[in-house]
């Protein structure tokens, strides 16, 4: 019986990025917490190496999708997308202007769920703020987890 055909997105049901955005949620909301220390962002990194190139992936997929109504899941892209990951992770590391960037998009980002939490526990909605970030160059050790981006994205293109 042959595999069902990739839908734009698919790569993301993988179990393999199932289970790191799963530990990427308990590390950054449980276990740094509980047990702050240099593993706890170094896990934080792997998980989210492992998935955003292919939440990037997805994204791509899903608006040539609604542009094109068909998809087929494409090397190229992926390797973009792993390459680009893997280009603004470094810089965000080893560059105070890059890491500055993070910090306030990432805080931008936030600022929906955290204005919600405020406005209904009926007081006002917090201003953006930057979220905490360390320049790290020893993250860098961490980028081989692209690769489990990579070969589950490689193995759906494969099948498409």
């Amino acid at each position: 019986m042959d595999a069902p055909k990739p839908v734009a997105g698919s790569a993301l049901l993988h179990p393999l990025v199932s289970l790191a955005v799963g530990v990427l949620l308990l590390n950054d909301h449980v276990f740094k917490a509980c047990w702050p220390s240099w593993w706890t962002g170094k896990l934080s990194d792997v998980a989210g190496l492992a998935f955003f190139p292919l939440l990037l992936q997805a994204s791509w997929e899903h608006a040539e999708a609604m542009a094109r109504r068909s998809v087929r899941p494409s090397r190229g892209v992926l390797l973009a997308c792993v390459l680009l990951t893997g280009v603004c992770f470094a810089a965000t590391k080893l560059s105070p202007v890059a890491g500055n960037v993070w910090q306030w998009a990432l805080g931008g980002l936030q600022w929906p769920l955290h204005a919600l939490r405020a406005v209904t526990a009926g007081n006002m909605a917090p201003a953006v703020r930057p979220v905490a970030h360390t320049l790290d160059p020893t993250d860098l050790f961490t980028l081989p987890a692209l690769l489990t981006a990579l070969a589950v994205g490689w193995r759906r293109a494969g099948a498409g």
